[in-house]
């Protein structure tokens, strides 16, 4: 789970849109930030600082109540954690 724009470009090109990248930020291309329409490895459509905490929680947490033998890992950017959003 992860909640970083600058970095998320290595998110895209594993999921198939490598091609696309040029397209971030233009009419009818490629949203800056994880978007579910746009993938099916887009698991929540976020893109707002700390982001990922909340969510990987709650992903991990639901995992849990369903039995899952499931592994949760948050990935914030630096910006949320200069900003003290992490904490």
């Amino acid at each position: 789970m992860g909640c970083w724009s600058s970095s998320l470009s290595p998110h895209k090109i594993l999921t198939g849109r490598r091609d696309q990248l040029h397209t971030i930020r233009q009419k009818d291309g490629l949203h800056p930030f994880p978007w579910r329409e746009e993938s099916e490895y887009d698991t929540l459509s976020v893109g707002h600082s700390s982001t990922s905490i909340s969510a990987a929680l709650g992903l991990s947490v639901a995992a849990e109540k369903e039995g899952l033998n499931r592994r949760t890992v948050a990935v914030i950017g630096d910006g949320g954690n200069d900003s003290g959003h992490g904490f």
